[in-house]
């Protein structure tokens, strides 16, 4: 009889409200990083092939970098879904024993997956540091190069057109421009007697 009087506690609510709204947002948190993390890698690899081309990389080591970390972001993230998961079954075995209150829920493994979470999230972090880096130096690199491929490009078709003025002139040959005037074609004269 006791249980049909008892009423429900509004703070006992609450509580199990907020555990399962961190719960979710944890797993939101590592299904970003793990996306993001691929993500990244896959763009990175796009960004090499597509605008930084066959042209020499410069600071390639940030490259690698970046890579290195966001691969091991990733793997951080999938093994803290895995720990997550023997977590919940230590938790589970501590209540079905009546150890929960004298111990951590979840156990090492709880502990381990926090840490798991945020080297992931860390590392896609150092990942991003590394790869502005590399962009950084291989655009402005690519844009000094762009800009000395068609300054050279100007100065050789410049000087073609120079050149062949100078000789169309030299040669005599009508309509051809001489000093940025166009000549009339020569009229053949009578020899003087």
């Amino acid at each position: 009889m006791a249980d049909e009087t008892k009423q429900p506690d509004p703070m006992n609510d609450y509580r199990k409200w907020l555990i399962a709204a961190e719960q979710k947002s944890q797993e939101d948190f590592d299904k970003t990083v793990l996306s993001l993390s691929g993500g990244a890698l896959g763009i990175s690899f796009v960004f090499l092939k597509d605008v930084i081309g066959p042209q020499p990389l410069v600071l390639s080591g940030f490259l690698i970098a970046a890579w290195l970390t966001w691969v091991f972001s990733t793997f951080s993230v999938l093994t803290s879904f895995y720990l997550s998961h023997l977590a919940l079954r230590r938790a589970i075995a501590q209540v079905d024993d009546g150890t929960i209150h004298k111990q951590q829920p979840g156990g090492i493994f709880a502990c381990l997956t926090a840490v798991l979470n945020a080297t992931g999230a860390v590392l896609f972090l150092v990942g991003v540091c590394c790869i502005t880096v590399f962009a950084g130096a291989n655009l402005s690199t690519k844009g000094a190069t762009n800009d000395r491929k068609e300054a050279a490009i100007t100065s050789t078709s410049s000087d073609s057109t120079t050149e062949t003025t100078a000789a169309d002139t030299k040669a005599g040959r009508p309509g051809t421009s001489n000093g940025g005037v166009h000549s009339a074609p020569a009229t053949p004269t009578a020899p003087k007697k």
